[in-house]
């Protein structure tokens, strides 16, 4: 990669180009594809092309216009990809939206939308999700606090919990932000697929596996189980079939 350093203290733009530091405080626009060694970006960046960068850090209100790929990032605030996102390992906090995001590990806390597929080896959320698509992960780990939507999940371990009463520090803060106190929390998925299942406040019709909880505040119209299939008293599964 490049050795040239580039930063914006207060307002400008950097031309797009390859890079080793680049540095955004205050209000900061990098016109064309840019690629990086690191990017930091505090305040208002937007990017008009694509991002590549070995590390990201960004807080306050990021877009990026192209594909962002990233080796390892972190971003708190308003956080917008309008193309893909690929990152090693990601870590997002606040609003975060993207068309689709691959990768290895993704741990968002507050609200996060993606138009079509999320397909990483982690996923590990608190808060709500819109995924258009298929929410794939070797691990699906999600603890609402809001509402949360995909076309199908799958996976071989899937945990979703209705949301802890008494969260603490920065995260209860950015969720009691995002969310009202009264905010359902409940996950609707046409379908659920893994070897090892455990739900809480989800409605589905399709839920699929080896090993199944069903918990409290689910609704799920079929459940086709190969080993061993547990439901709660304050669950509704209106045929279950052993195969």
């Amino acid at each position: 990669m490049g050795e040239r350093n580039v930063s914006i203290a207060g307002s400008g733009r950097i031309e797009g180009g390859v890079y080793g530091t680049v540095k955004i405080a205050g209000s900061g626009k990098v016109v064309g594809d840019l690629t990086a060694e690191e990017f930091k970006a505090a305040g208002s960046a937007k990017v008009e092309g694509n991002l590549k960068a070995q590390k990201f850090e960004a807080a306050g209100s990021f877009k990026c216009e192209g594909d962002l790929e990233v080796e390892e990032g972190e971003a708190a605030g308003s956080f917008a990809v309008v193309g893909h996102l690929k990152a090693k390992e990601l870590r997002v906090g606040g609003s975060a939206r993207a068309k689709s995001i691959s990768g290895g590990y993704l741990r968002a806390g507050g609200s996060l939308r993606v138009e079509e597929n999320v397909e990483v080896e982690t996923f590990r959320l608190t808060g709500a999700f819109e995924v258009g698509g298929l929410l794939s992960a070797d691990r699906v780990e999600v603890e609402l606090e809001g509402r949360a939507q995909a076309r199908e999940i799958g996976g071989e371990k899937i945990v979703v919990r209705a949301g802890q009463k008494h969260l603490s520090g920065l995260l209860s803060t950015a969720l009691r932000f995002i969310f009202s106190p009264g905010a359902p929390r409940e996950l609707f998925a046409e379908t659920i697929e893994g070897d090892e299942i455990e739900l809480e406040a989800t409605e589905a019709k399709l839920v699929r596996g080896g090993r199944i909880k069903i918990g409290p505040g689910c609704h799920i119209e079929r459940v086709e189980y190969a080993e061993t299939l547990e439901v709660s008293p304050d669950a509704v599964v209106k045929e279950e079939v052993k195969g």
